[in-house]
């Protein structure tokens, strides 16, 4: 059986097949022990540290490079490797190490200019809800020099 490190996939397919393959690259990686380990012993320690250690890591050893034609997702310990990506390979790394690390629940949220035409992905994280509200919520955006932050062009938001 041939490892798939990179996915392919074809916008035609719509964004529902994009994320199912997002989360099988993330279940992948939970089966790398290397990875495991890597996510364990650069980001552990204090969990409500975790976000902003990974966003950080992500600012200092990847670099950002659009997907403009096809769309390539890398498996998170590919990532590792390769050292650049786009927001799709940002926000999946993000994920799988919270996921990885625990204490935190995790999702992507969906960024757009206009109503459903989402063109932008993050990790949306927090620590629990209370009532309406969540706890300690935090966006990691790779693609993005600012902490916790969504550009204000991307007015449209979708929680997945």
């Amino acid at each position: 059986m041939i490892e798939e490190r990179f996915l392919k996939v074809d916008p035609e397919h719509g964004l529902l097949y994009t994320l199912s393959e997002m989360n099988r690259l993330e279940r992948l990686s939970f089966t790398r022990p290397t990875f495991v380990k890597f996510v364990h012993e650069k980001f552990s320690g204090c969990v409500p540290c975790y976000p902003g250690k990974i966003w950080e890591y992500m600012q200092k050893n990847f670099y950002y490079l659009p997907d403009e034609h096809d769309e390539t997702i890398r498996a998170p310990y590919v990532l590792l490797k390769d050292k650049q990506g786009d927001c799709d390979d940002f926000s999946l790394f993000a994920k799988t190490c919270l996921d990885i690390l625990g204490g935190w629940n995790t999702n992507y949220l969906l960024l757009g200019k206009t109503p459903g035409a989402f063109s932008h992905v993050v990790t949306f994280a927090n620590r629990g809800k209370s009532f309406f509200k969540y706890i300690d919520p935090v966006i990691i955006d790779g693609a993005n020099n600012t902490f916790n932050f969504i550009k204000d062009q991307y007015k449209f938001r979708k929680l997945v």
